[in-house]
């Protein structure tokens, strides 16, 4: 069942619906601790630029690490298919 989380990010306080409190505070503080290296980086970029750029750097790390999930599999897959063949050719 959804409740409301209160979080804030970069000093402002956001009231969020989660199935998961405990997630959606974890992730906002994520994001609060990506803004604000960004912001000390950066500090003449507007707040709306600094979460764009956060956005990006979130999307990339997702996309990275659907690469490498997608890469596992194909190596597990590989390897069963090798353990197959050799089970296979035992039964022989």
């Amino acid at each position: 069942m959804a409740q409301t989380v209160r979080v804030t990010i970069l000093g402002t306080e956001y009231p969020l619906r989660s199935n998961d409190e405990l997630l959606t505070k974890e992730l906002a503080a994520d994001v609060d601790a990506e803004l604000r290296e960004l912001q000390q980086k950066l500090p003449s970029q507007s707040t709306n630029t600094l979460a764009v750029l956060t956005a990006l750097n979130f999307a990339e790390h997702e996309a990275h690490g659907k690469e490498n999930e997608r890469r596992e599999l194909d190596r597990l897959s590989s390897e069963i298919d090798y353990i197959t063949a050799s089970l296979e050719e035992a039964l022989k």
